[in-house]
Parts: structure tokens; sequence; C-alpha cells
């Protein structure tokens, strides 16, 4: 019975992780509605009677679009395009090729060929292929019922999927959702990368862009969290250089280049911090306009304007970045480490203490040395281990 239990989860069961109760509740509940609702759009057009809706791929098509939103397979385009192009190729193979059981294989190798061509399968367009194959031989459904089977399927997905909390369709809009201001977007990997890997792989992956890079930045964290106990506050920098909102854009440049600083945090009167402030925030100002390169509009910009009026940013406060990633000196340093190392890591992470007070601040020197460091000592302690059994 053991080895039949671990046959079933090795070669039979699926490696994936289960649906919270609450996800599947509300697949369920979006799916009852979106079923509900499609029948009801096509029940009130004002069509022939001979146009009827088709409740088999309907149903298929209800499975995906509201228990996997998320899924490429459940996107407008593959939908509309998976279902009608699916049922074209099946009219006219029904048409056209006889007996029927070769018109109904014919069908769906084209359906199969052309929705991946075109980059929108959708499954259930396998059985709209093999009805409209079938049909067409006994003249019983149009195309008319397949593009209107289409039509009320696009308007329930859009109005069910976006009325359930924590949902968006289609996936390419985006996030309603507004980053904490310590904890901005941040993208470890990147489009061309994830392009570079589907085509090493050669392979459908039914999984969106968006879900792969969270699932890949949720593990690496995990990861690290597993292997890695200590926290920001015993490897980051204490002797900390910071500036206020109120200091001079020319005495904040001269800073960061003679103590050759990426960036600085920017506090206020009670030492809390505000923002951060780096070299991007200073280009950011001086970008060429076609007339003067980027050293005279540096230059113009650290000018002090000699006025009370000014058409240019003066102090820190006014350049600064507001949105940052801020940690706790009790912070695990597995849940920072990533976000360091990433192609787009932040210059500085400002660390504070329980009062929310700066104590220090981490760099990507800072993590490496300390990899390096947690390296040496498990090199060191294999040696000595070593030693003694000899």
């Amino acid at each position: 019975m053991k080895n039949l239990h671990q046959f079933a989860l090795r070669y039979l069961i699926a490696d994936a992780a289960p649906l919270s109760p609450r996800e599947r509740w509300l697949s369920a509940l979006a799916g009852l509605l979106g079923i509900l609702l499609m029948q009801g759009i096509l029940t009130v057009l004002p069509v022939g009677p001979g146009i009827s809706y088709l409740l088999a791929p309907l149903g298929a098509s209800s499975v995906i679009l509201f228990a996997l939103p998320h899924s490429p397979l459940a996107q407008p385009w593959s939908l509309a395009g998976g279902l009608f192009i699916s049922a074209l190729i099946g009219h006219f193979c029904g048409l056209w090729i006889t007996p029927a059981f070769l018109a109904v294989g014919v069908a769906l190798g084209l359906a199969i060929w052309m929705t991946a061509w075109l980059r929108c399968i959708h499954p259930p367009g396998g059985a709209m292929a093999v009805v409209f194959a079938l049909s067409a031989q006994q003249h019983s459904t149009s195309l008319l019922t397949a593009l209107l089977n289409v039509g009320a399927a696009m308007m329930a997905v859009l109005v069910i999927n976006n009325l359930i909390p924590g949902r968006r369709y289609p996936q390419c809009l985006p996030p309603t959702q507004v980053a904490k201001k310590d904890r901005p977007v941040r993208r470890s990997i990147r489009h061309e990368d994830i392009q570079y890997a589907l085509e090493k792989l050669d392979t459908y992956l039914d999984i969106s862009e968006e879900d792969l890079v969270q699932i890949y930045d949720l593990a690496t964290n995990h990861a690290h969290r597993r292997h890695e106990r200590r926290v920001c506050a015993d490897i980051m920098t204490t002797d900390v250089i910071s500036v206020n909102f109120g200091t001079e854009l020319n005495e904040a440049w001269a800073l960061l280049q003679t103590r050759h600083l990426h960036g600085v945090p920017v506090i206020d009167a009670g030492q809390r911090v505000i923002g951060v402030l780096t070299l991007e925030n200073f280009l950011r100002h001086v970008e060429p306009d076609g007339v003067q390169g980027i050293g005279d509009n540096i230059r113009r910009l650290l000018r002090k304007t000699p006025s009370i009026y000014s058409d240019k940013p003066e102090v820190v406060g006014q350049i600064m970045s507001e949105r940052f990633m801020k940690v706790q000196t009790d912070t695990p340093l597995g849940e920072v480490a990533v976000s360091l190392l990433a192609d787009e890591h932040p210059s500085i992470i400002p660390v504070v203490d329980q009062r929310q007070r700066l104590a220090g601040v981490l760099t990507q020197t800072d993590l490496l040395a300390a990899i390096y460091k947690r390296q040496a000592a498990a090199a060191a302690q294999t040696w000595f281990s070593l030693e003694k059994l000899k």
C-alpha cells in the first residue's frame, strides 16, 4: 500500500501547491455566476431559434476563466482566438473532408497547430473544432453560434473576475494595489531572461510572466531565510552619513563625490528616515536638452539661485526618492539579500530601530562581505572536521 501511495505521488498526482479554501470558494462562486451570466446573455440575444449556446465548450472554458484567471490560456486573445479560430477550422474541415472521423482528426490537429502559431491556445478550442466538424456535415450549427458564444464568454469573464476582490482581468492591466513606501515594486529577473529560459525549455508553460517572477522571488527569499540566520544589525554600516531635507544640492553633491558614496539617507529633525538621495536623483534633473550638455546642466542644477524665486530644485527634499526600501535592525538578512543582489538593487537600504530612527545602512558591499565571511567560516569548520578525522 505504501509503494502504491508513493507511485501515485510521484507519477500520477501533479506536484502543485493546493489552493487555499478561500480561493477554492471564490473560483467555484465565479464559475457558478459566470456560466449563469453566459446563458443569460445568449438567451436574451435577438437571434433566431436555430442559434443556441454550446454548453460543453462554455463549461470547459469556465474552468479556465474562473479557476485559473492568471493563466495565459484564460486571457482575452486565447479565449476569443482559441475558440473562434478552432470553430472556423472545424467548420471547413467538416465541409471539405469525408468521412467524419477524418474530418474530426484533421480539424483538431489543425486547430492545435494554428492556435499555437497564433499564440492563442485555449483547450476548449479542441471541443469547438470537433463540434463544428461534425455539425458542418449535418448542417446543424452556424459560425454565428461560435461568435455569440465567444462574445458571451468574454463579457462574463470581464464582469465576474473584475468584481472578485484580489483579481484583475485581463492580466495585462496594471495592478491597482499601490506599493508601500518602504517596499517598492521590483523585478529580480527581466522579460528577456524569461524569454530565454522558455526558448530553451521549448514547451508551453501555463503560467503568466508576472506570476513566474513572483514565484522566483518568493522561493529565493525563502531559501535565503532558511540558510541565513543573521539580522541586518549584524552586518550594517553604523557610521552613517546622512543629509537633511533642507540640505543644499551643491553640498549634498560634494558629499557624495568626496566620500565616494552611491547614496545617503535623508532624515528629519527627529532622526527618522524620510527619503533616500542617490546620484540617479541628480541625473533625473540634468538630461541633455539639445543645447547644453549634461555637465552644463549639472553645474546649473548645483548653482544656488540668488533670488527668492527659482525654476529648479534647490534642496535635497525636492529631488530625493520618497519611495524606498527600509528595514528594521532585527529584520532577517535573508529577507533583503535578494533585493541587494538583484540587477535593479537599491544603492542603499536604511536600517531603523524600533523608534523608526536611523541606525545604519545596508549596501551590496556589506552583504557580499557577510556572505564571504559565512563561506570562509563554513570552509574553516569543514577543514577542522577533516583534520579531526585524520
